[in-house]
């Protein structure tokens, strides 16, 4: 609806009607929110301004009384309140000296900086005057218009005071409130957007306006005092409540921080910015800059950043480029194109119940789905090969879902796109660049499917990624409403950051959130890269079935997987979208304050490859209101593929600790641990004269201590090094041994490797190898009784036997194998078991080599299914996965790096032309090492994240895992972990456990917010 312009207004002194809004918002002096009337009638429009608003209410512009007029001084050639040479608006006094120091306040004329001594048009002068900011000019460092999406954004009917954006995480140590509201403060002075203020209050033209000087808005919230119950639904609360607490624009700065201490020691952060000033990118920028410069603030590291630049360098590059160029490309690409819409099965129906009662407006509810670390790490492979951005993959696989579901050929969806190239050399540039651009994608009848995503991946790469026209030409192309979506679908995509959890983690900040923003489409889909591929369906229920989202995530992850891995096939290969013949039901049940019931939990349940049939119903046992109770059948494994079930070992190997008090707590109350756990054996290893393992010179006298503090566990050596020892006193003293612990002893032997260890026995490193068999030899006969020929002082050979006799008829004994084929078929030959390790090779092929050791089993006549293969691999399981990750990264790395230092001793002692003196050499070598081990050698991550790689050892024919455990961990980190690693031990060996794990796990991680799921009694599945 118009509005007539108050009498006494300067629009109706001008005898015309004041213009529509379209906007809302600007401070008046009462503190309300007032409307800005945009001017409209100039012969040369300014470029980039919003399209009217057809719809939107016209709001009365203030009466404002006139002004004397009051000449003021000119400031070093500029005239105040004028356009001055350089393009940019003259400041009064009231501005402030810093302001006028730095020569700021630019305001472009027409999109163009003027140079040289030009002076303005006159017509551009008079525009200048209407687009003046009027009032308080204080403290301005600069002014200049809304970039395309800003002004978009602010044209819409829920801004200015917009539901603003958040994140936050928590603290488990003594959070420094003044360190870091000096960190904040610091921030906000680096980064204009950061000062931003929005006015438009009399003025024809939106601006932004910076401030020179702003204060970090901190505020605190103490719930210390209340009961760990309230005090998790306070918490909630307030987080669901920040996300909803407007913002005005008018008032910089737009970014505030909360403090909410749950104790002195732990509480949450939380830090809200207004979508005007921040894309998501760029929060995180700012987020990783605040802990840099929280670091700094605490004297621990510097800051180390490069220079910032100011936003209006965005809106200027912007400015410069032609609209109508723009327009007419969008328009050319759109033409004869249609919005893609939904089916009518996705959509959700009224008389179904809905969760949108428990969601606010405009928030949504979010699904994800997550692909396996292995198909993660084959699609990441397959987009490195050839070239490909995981965006190309993502849409190509939309697409191809809805060409399934019989919506077409072509296709028109948005993406989220847009923003300024990297910057060099550290700076950076923080402020609100992202926007929508439209995707056109036509499925092909016929082609592979990898040269189909070449020619979107080639013509994508030749779009620019600006958006100069963005919002206003696609509304007139797709003739869509002002306000409302644009599209039906989104997609956009991301990559984890890893390296700012890792800062956040070295502060002692955890659980960093980011809650999704308010949804600029009905249905937003985001691919994350990381370690596992994340997919993410943020989605308004009162549009889509949750359902309907649950197939459609399970599959378009079945798609984006299948892309990579049947790249050679055509289309109408993949798999095609499950039927109304699954086991789902489809009427839901959904109690108050809930977002998901037992339909949604059901088809989520329904996907996962391990669960046959599931029915899901309502909870009704008494206290149990609102939860779900889940009755799964599970999948049975083909014929004669029942899963192996490996033993679990410990494995010692530390660096030696020269400040440690007790350097064995670690080594004796491992053991007992695992001897209470039913784990098969502690391996003991030998090492001289390096720190590099030197708490172990003698494993059979750290074994007998062993055996006293323990009961049922094996005993073994990893391993004894036979060529330095003589084989009576190896017979002797684990035949000593082996009676001390009622037989429970094994052994592992090498040769050994490193020539400083042979001054025991420097005779025998030349031919060490054939020492090691011969002697080897001797020990087996000796433990089995027999008399074996040695020489004795006067040099004549005797027979000699060894006492005391042990409780073992035949001694077990590992032939350690590191990598050498010949080692393999050698223990098959022999008939003796196999130790190995993933050190320095891959699963694979230590599965080669096992085949190998078995063969030669068989053509040795030795039953190739009794012999043992034991894999050593480096082992820490906890809680958290990204908590992991940050305790093992630095020990292990270290450890590989020493690991490749005794290398270097080696090349020394051969004369190999190798630059072993470069540190840099190493460090990259350990560096690039460490991220190859723990992704593919180690058993590093969560009870359940670690079963993969447990199920890949057993199919390859490992019996049992040595798990390496002292590596350089801290102490009391690895004996807390020992409870998780037993964990993953009684997982592997109980599959009713197993299974009600994974699926509650896979629940976490598909429907966040789920109810309580009990899983009921059922074949394979006892209750929980």
């Amino acid at each position: 609806m118009g509005a007539v312009a108050p009498a006494g207004s300067r629009a109706h002194a001008a005898g015309r009607r004041a213009p529509a809004s379209g906007l809302r918002g600007g401070a008046g002096a009462d503190g309300r929110t007032r409307g800005l009337p945009l001017q409209r009638g100039d012969a040369r429009p300014l470029r980039c301004l919003p399209r009217p608003c057809p719809g939107l209410p016209r709001l009365r512009a203030p009466e404002r009384p006139p002004r004397p007029h009051r000449p003021l001084p000119p400031e070093r050639g500029r005239t105040p309140g004028r356009l001055g040479t350089d393009g940019r608006m003259g400041l009064p006094d009231a501005a402030g000296p810093s302001a006028r120091r730095a020569g700021r306040g630019s305001l472009l004329v027409d999109g163009r900086a003027l140079r040289g001594g030009a002076r303005p048009p006159a017509q551009a002068l008079a525009r200048r005057r209407r687009l003046r900011p009027r009032g308080n000019m204080k403290n301005v460092q600069d002014v200049y218009r809304l970039s395309p999406v800003q002004r978009e954004l602010l044209a819409r009917p829920e801004l200015p005071e917009a539901r603003p954006c958040s994140l936050h995480w928590s603290f488990r140590q003594e959070l420094d409130e003044a360190a870091l509201e000096a960190a904040l403060r610091q921030l906000l002075a680096r980064h204009t957007a950061l000062r931003t203020a929005f006015v438009w209050h009399g003025m024809s033209e939106p601006m932004q306006v910076v401030r020179g000087r702003v204060e970090p808005r901190l505020e605190r919230l103490d719930l210390s005092g209340l009961a760990e119950a309230e005090q998790s639904a306070r918490r909630t609360t307030f987080l669901a409540e920040e996300r909803r607490r407007a913002m005005n624009p008018t008032q910089a700065p737009l970014l505030r921080a909360t403090v909410l201490r749950t104790s002195p020691e732990a509480g949450t952060v939380v830090l809200t910015w207004h979508p005007l000033i921040l894309d998501d990118a760029s929060a995180r920028r700012c987020l990783q800059e605040l802990f840099l410069l929280y670091r700094a603030a605490r004297g621990q590291e510097e800051a180390g950043l490069g220079r910032s630049h100011p936003y209006r360098d965005y809106v200027v590059s912007l400015e410069r480029q032609d609209p109508r160029a723009e327009e007419a490309r969008i328009r050319e690409t759109l033409r004869g194109a249609r919005r893609t819409g939904l089916l009518d099965a996705w959509l959700a129906r009224a008389t179904e119940p809905s969760p949108s009662s428990a969601v606010p407006e405009g928030e949504g509810l979010v699904q994800r789905f997550l692909l396996s670390p292995a198909a993660t790490g084959q699609v990441q492979a397959f987009l490195r090969q050839h070239t490909l951005d995981l965006s190309t993959l993502l849409q190509a696989a939309w697409a191809l879902l809805l060409h399934q579901y019989g919506l077409g050929d072509e296709f028109l969806f948005g993406v989220l796109t847009g923003g300024p190239a990297p910057l060099s050399g550290g700076d950076s540039l923080v402020g609100r660049f992202a926007t929508l651009a439209p995707r056109r994608i036509q499925v092909p009848r016929g082609g592979t499917l990898l040269r189909w995503l070449r020619g979107l991946q080639a013509e994508w790469s030749q779009t620019p990624s600006d958006e100069a026209g963005a919002f206003p030409p696609l509304r007139a192309c797709l003739d869509g409403s002002e306000g409302g979506s644009l599209f039906d679908s989104v997609l956009m995509t991301d990559a984890e950051d890893a390296a700012l959890k890792s800062l956040a983690r070295s502060l002692g900040f955890h659980g960093l959130t980011h809650p999704p923003a308010p949804l600029p489409a009905p249905l937003v889909i985001s691919a994350t890269s990381g370690p596992r591929l994340a997919l993410r369906f943020h989605y308004d229920a009162r549009r889509f079935a949750s359902t309907a989202v649950a197939r459609l995530a399970g599959h378009l992850g079945t798609l984006v997987e299948e892309l990579a891995l049947c790249s050679d096939a055509e289309p109408s290969a993949l798999t095609r979208p499950p039927g109304e013949t699954d086991n789902t039901s489809h009427g839901s049940t959904l109690t108050v304050g809930t977002v998901f019931g037992s339909a949604e939990v059901e088809a989520v349940l329904a996907q996962h490859p391990a669960v046959a049939r599931v029915s899901v119903v309502p909870d009704t046992r008494a206290g149990n209101a609102g939860g779900l109770v889940a009755q799964v059948v599970p999948t049975r494994p083909a014929e004669g593929a029942h899963r192996k079930k490996p033993g679990f070992g410990l494995f010692y190997f530390a660096n030696e600790d020269v400040n440690a008090r007790d350097r064995y707590r670690l080594y004796l109350e491992g053991a007992r641990l695992a001897d209470r756990n039913g784990f098969a054996a502690i391996w003991t290893p030998e090492r001289h004269f390096d720190e590099h393992g030197g708490l172990y010179p003698n494993p059979a006298v750290l074994t007998a201590a062993l055996a006293i503090a323990t009961e049922r566990i094996g005993l073994r050596a990893g391993s004894v090094v036979l060529p330095l020892h003589h084989p009576l006193r190896v017979a002797e003293d684990w035949s000593a041994i082996d009676n001390l612990s009622k037989g429970r002893v094994g052994m592992a032997v090498t040769s050994g490797w490193m020539p400083q260890d042979f001054a025991l026995a420097p005779d025998h490193f030349a031919n060490k190898r054939d020492v090691l068999f011969r002697a080897l030899e001797q020990v087996r006969e000796l433990w089995r009784g027999g008399a074996v020929p040695f020489p004795e002082g006067t040099g004549k050979d005797v027979l000699l036997r060894t006492f005391p006799r042990p409780v073992q008829p035949e001694l077990p004994v590992w032939l350690t194998c590191p990598g050498n084929p010949e080692l393999f078929e050698k223990a098959g030959e022999l008939g003796v078991h196999v130790l190995t390790s993933l050190a320095s090779q891959s699963v694979e092929e230590v599965r080669d080599k096992i085949a190998l050791y078995r063969a030669a089993r068989a053509r040795a006549g030795h039953d190739p299914a009794t012999g043992t293969v034991t894999v050593m691999l480096h082992t820490f399981v906890g809680k958290d996965a990204d908590e992991v990750l940050d305790q093992v990264r630095e020990p292990l790395t270290h450890y590989l790096r020493t690991h490749l230092r005794l290398q270097e001793m080696r090349i020394r002692s051969m004369e190999l032309p190798v630059d072993v003196d470069d540190p840099k050499l190493l460090d990259r070598l350990a560096s690039f090492a460490f991220e190859l081990h723990y992704r593919m050698s180690a058993l590093i991550g969560t009870p359940t994240s670690c079963l993969p790689m447990v199920d890949r050892l057993a199919e390859i024919g490992a019996d049992e895992l040595a798990c390496f455990i002292d590596f350089g961990v801290d102490e009391n980190a690895v004996l807390a972990a020992l409870s998780h690693l037993v964990e993953l031990k009684q997982l592997v060996d109980d599959e009713a456990l197993r299974l009600r794990r994974v699926l509650s796990e896979y629940l976490e991680e598909r429907l966040p917010g789920h109810p309580p799921v009990v899983f009921s009694s059922g074949p394979g599945l006892t209750r929980s």
